[in-house]
């Protein structure tokens, strides 16, 4: 008959091989909750020596990811899940761990995990910001490389503002290799496991949303779409009730203001003069407020006036 320490530990490479069942999985993720904040004693060389076989296996994951020329980093997830419960109970816990490959080779990922009554803000290295829901978890690399930046979602919900950046692309990996691709946006991603569709709401921009066989569609302000897991199929529409979120600018210049609200509100806006782009910023809009009210707004902070197309797609900006 298995000891309990002999069950616990079963249990645990279950669980980093990603073959727990549900209610094993919901089983260790109580007990990781609920020892998470607690310190344990203990000596020197015997947290040396279950870091060193807990580095021994990631390497050996990551190995075997860069031989198979993918990343997984759900399966490391969960094998750093379990290497925190054993450094937990050794008296420290650890979330961050090496990667390798697709992140530059020096980075770090970093997962987060809510409970069901927690809610988490995340700045990620590009000054993006994610706002996870309760019961979710989020992983990440603390630094991006200098082609793409890469996320995944590996359960629950997330609303995410990312920053502007036409050259590396930002994406976000969920179930059922799910992506959704943006240059900077913002958008709600809901893909819990219990729940046999993900869906993904667009606040700001537009986002692309595929899986590695075909792109789904590209998504504008007001539309989301709806992904059946098992039948893998996908409806796009429009959502219920309008997403609005808030547009900060803390001693921006005006050129960085337009460039961020030509994206937001797909229009164009001409500076007159080379001059006015370099004028300082601060304040906060909100995508409730019309691109017309935003841009008096900011001509009256600057003495300025502006004059727009038919179409209110193109402002013309000019000194008084």
């Amino acid at each position: 008959m298995m000891t309990k320490e002999e069950k616990a530990k079963a249990l645990l490479e279950k669980y980093a091989a990603g073959e727990a069942t549900p209610a094993e999985r919901q089983h260790v993720d109580t007990w990781y909750a609920s020892q998470e904040h607690r310190e344990f004693p203990i000596g020197a060389a015997q947290k040396a020596a279950i870091g060193a076989a807990i580095f021994q296996e990631l390497q050996r994951e990551m190995q075997q990811s860069q031989e198979a020329g993918f990343i997984h980093l759900q399966k490391w997830y969960n094998v750093a899940k379990a290497a925190a419960i054993l450094l937990l109970v050794a008296g420290t816990a650890v979330l961050l761990w090496p990667a390798a490959g697709g992140q530059g080779g020096t980075a770090g990922l970093a997962a987060v995990r809510t409970t069901a009554s927690q809610k988490k803000n995340i700045v990620l290295a590009d000054g993006s910001k994610i706002s996870l829901g309760p019961s979710s978890c989020l992983t990440y690399p603390l630094k991006f490389s200098n082609r793409k930046r890469v996320v995944e979602l590996n359960e629950g919900e997330a609303f995410f503002d990312i920053a502007h950046d036409e050259s590396r692309p930002f994406t976000v990996k969920t179930t059922n290799d799910l992506e959704t691709k943006v240059l900077g946006t913002s958008f709600r991603i809901q893909a819990r496991a219990v729940s046999p569709v993900v869906k993904i709401t667009v606040a700001t921009g537009k986002v692309a949303v595929g899986n590695t066989k075909q792109v789904f569609g590209t998504l504008v302000k007001g539309q989301q779409i709806t992904y059946d897991k098992k039948q893998e199929r996908a409806l796009i529409d429009y959502t219920p009730a309008p997403v609005y979120v808030n547009l900060v600018f803390e001693k921006e210049n005006l050129l960085q203001v337009c460039s961020k609200l030509e994206y937001v509100y797909g229009i164009k806006i001409n500076l007159k003069d080379q001059a006015l782009g370099r004028l300082k910023c601060t304040a906060t809009f909100n995508t409730r407020q019309a691109p017309e009210e935003i841009m008096d707004l900011l001509c009256s902070l600057h003495r300025m006036k502006f004059n727009q197309s038919d179409d209110h797609k193109t402002f013309n900006v000019y000194k008084k």
